[in-house]
């Protein structure tokens, strides 16, 4: 193969490949952030909503909970040719998880929202 103005003539390699290690570096700081940064606010969110620190401990274990069920899901669905659009598809699953845990006005829908957000521990595994 050639090089033709500095690029390398006949890779195929397009922006979608280009853009799969800043794609992959994102998640894998989502999912830290995700698992991790919730520990300190349990108390807070604890006297906020009116429930024992127990209850407070589902934000991380529902986050936790559903990642370990939903990867051996995403895992299978992932074989084969459709890697990227499961991808995409849990990230979408976590925005959607995010923007509920942020709105919610309930201690319910910040754990469903929370639960949503496990999806992301799935998809880097």
């Amino acid at each position: 193969m050639g090089r033709e103005q500095g690029r390398t003539v006949g890779t195929g390699r397009g922006w979608r490949d280009a853009a799969l290690v800043p794609s992959l570096v994102a998640v894998g700081a989502m999912v830290a952030i995700i698992s991790s940064l919730g520990a300190p606010l349990i108390p807070t969110i604890a006297a906020q909503d009116h429930v024992s620190l127990s209850t407070a401990q589902w934000l991380l274990t529902a986050a936790l909970l559903t990642g370990a069920l939903v990867t051996p899901v995403l895992g299978r669905l992932a074989d084969g040719t459709h890697q990227r659009d499961v991808i995409v598809l849990a990230l979408g699953v976590v925005v959607l998880g995010s923007v509920l845990a942020a709105v919610s006005n309930s201690f319910v829908l910040l754990v469903v929202g929370r639960g949503l957000q496990g999806v992301g521990l799935a998809s880097c595994r």
